[in-house]
């Protein structure tokens, strides 16, 4: 005869197990904080350029921007560490169609890298473009100067197909220049190893 003061009761779950264990995850990495970064363009414009050419006119442009970065722990302590950062300016030319495909026209990637000279202790920045080089003894002071772009000639563009649907987009990506494949899975599901900016646009006339 069974005892009616022994009651059966059923075995805890794993999420009865787990649970106070991941809360205690979220506490921590709330409590700790980890540095989130950014890419904002502040600024982005076009001034025409025009020259002729037989009939017709050719439109050119010249691009203006302003783009703020902020780093996260993660690439910060990366570049510290010798690795070299990039950065990728993409310019687009759109064309809305509403029967067909949209035209989408690459017009142009400019390239800076960034590097962390340990000895020196400075930070060196270098465009790919022009060339051009230089040596700051911080990093504001770098990533300041990695985001002034001034009068970038972009490809002619048809003056014919200008027109109120026209317009040209800017987006930065910013990440290290070679990332493990590890990483580089990660990087796909979380802006600590790699940032991205909002998509900027720029109406033709």
């Amino acid at each position: 005869m069974k005892n009616p003061l022994i009651c059966h009761q059923k075995k805890p779950s794993w999420l009865t197990y787990c649970l106070p264990l991941i809360l205690i995850l979220l506490l921590a990495e709330s409590s700790v904080g980890v540095a989130k970064g950014s890419i904002y363009i502040e600024l982005f414009k076009l001034q025409p350029v025009a020259k002729k050419l037989d009939s017709y006119k050719i439109q050119s442009y010249k691009a203006q921007l302003n783009i703020k970065y902020q780093l996260t722990d993660y690439l910060h302590q990366a570049l510290l560490n010798g690795v070299t950062l990039k950065a990728q300016l993409e310019l687009n030319y759109h064309q809305p169609n509403n029967w067909f495909w949209d035209k989408n026209e690459s017009l142009g990637d400019l390239k800076f890298q960034l590097k962390y000279h340990a000895l020196s202790r400075h930070y060196l920045l270098s465009r790919n473009d022009t060339n051009a080089h230089w040596n700051f003894g911080n990093l504001p002071a770098a990533l300041r100067k990695m985001g002034e772009v001034r009068n970038y000639r972009l490809p002619k563009l048809d003056k014919r197909e200008a027109g109120d649907e026209h317009f040209i987009t800017a987006i930065v990506h910013f990440e290290p220049e070679k990332i493990k494949l590890p990483l580089r899975v990660q990087s796909l599901m979380s802006s600590e190893y790699s940032l991205s900016s909002q998509e900027a646009r720029w109406q033709l006339p």
